[in-house]
This record gives C-alpha cells, structure tokens and sequence, in this order.
C-alpha cells in the first residue's frame, strides 16, 4: 500500500452538491511548503464559499508551513477510538504521519459539503473507464447509480464526447485504492440489484486483499 500512497501528489477538493460536484481547487506540497490555490472558475463566481476562515476568497493562492486549519480538522484524532478502523477502510498504516496522505484518505469526507480527493501521479482515459465497469460486470445505469456518476455523463465520456477531468480522476482512485469503491459500493449498493452488489463486492474485496 505504500508505494501506492507515493503516487498522491496533491488534493483536489470539490464542493458537493445534490446532482453535481464542483472543484474548488488544489493543496499540493513544494519542497517544506504547503500550497492551496482556488480555481478562477470557483473563487471569482457569485455565492462561492471559502473553504474555511483560513482560507478567505479575498486571495486566490496560499502558502504556509504547517498544514492549513482547514484540512488539519478532517482528520480524525488518533485518540479517537474508531481510528483504527478508518485507516483500514481507507489503506493506509496506522503509523502513517504524512499530512498530505492523511487529508487525501482519511479526510475525503467531512461534516461539511466540501469533499477531497487524491490526486495521484498516472493518468487515466475513457478506455481504462469501459474496462472497469465491464470488470466489474456493470452495465452504465448500474455502474452511475453504485459511483454517482450521471448516466449521461457516463455515456459521453465512453464515448469520447467530454473529457470527464473529474470522474476519470475518481476511477483512478477506484483503481488504486479498491478500498475506496468498496466504499462507494457501501453507500450506494441498495440502488443495484442484491445479486449484482454482491458480485461487485467480491470483485472488489479479491483486489484489495492481491493489493494489500
């Protein structure tokens, strides 16, 4: 799982809404530094939302030494008695103390509707997309309902019509961490069919004891 975690190079964070997520923008790491930059489509829109009081809209880029408030609140304590169990839900060692790391997985929900997501180093196309659902023996309505993903959405992008930026970079996660889908299929999987989740779980459940 380590080397895994090597591939996480910065921290996408969307903001989530009922039917769509938005980006918000990036935290990567130069050297000893820390840096979040909001995206221009997010920072200069009417009603956004800073991502905290640390982190006003009045600037778009920030730098700092130690990580962000901001980020350093989703991750849980390691007092708290469950946080065993959500370093194993998520793949990461017990023992793991890097920032980045820990905000990539363990901080990817939170009490508020920002959500963050890892942005790992390989890239990922509509091909490596088809692949996966057919791996997972899921038909496009099934594999939108497990990921929230929109059907049409799914379609465009199997098609090569759009880019899917965001949905691809979330496959890759899948792809990297089935423990994360495992996740996904946790959530969702009363949408889908009981015989088909339960296939779907033992899929994903092989790949993450092979990558373990």
């Amino acid at each position: 799982m380590k080397n895994k975690l090597k591939n996480i190079t910065a921290v996408d964070i969307y903001l989530e809404k009922r039917k769509t997520r938005e980006y918000v923008g990036r935290l990567s790491r130069s050297n000893s530094n820390f840096i979040f930059i909001y995206a221009d489509s997010y920072i200069y829109k009417d009603k956004a939302i800073a991502l905290g009081p640390d982190l006003p809209l009045s600037s778009k880029k920030f730098t700092s030494k130690k990580l962000f408030p901001s980020f350093e609140d989703r991750i849980p304590s390691k007092r708290n008695p469950a946080y065993s169990e959500y370093c194993k839900m998520v793949g990461i060692d017990l023992d793991e103390n890097d920032p980045l790391i820990l905000v990539a997985t363990l901080g990817q929900k939170g009490p508020s509707s920002f959500v963050f997501a890892p942005v790992l180093h390989h890239s990922i196309t509509s091909d490596d997309l088809i692949k996966y659902r057919k791996h997972l023996q899921l038909t496009v309505r099934e594999f939108s309902e497990l990921f929230d993903v929109a059907t049409s959405t799914l379609h465009r992008i199997e098609k090569n019509k759009t880019s899917g930026k965001d949905v691809l970079k979330r496959l890759e996660i899948y792809l990297n961490f089935p423990e994360v889908a495992l996740y996904e299929i946790m959530k969702n999987g009363d949408k889908i069919n009981e015989t088909k989740r339960t296939l779907v779980e033992k899929i994903l459940g092989r790949e993450q004891k092979n990558r373990n």
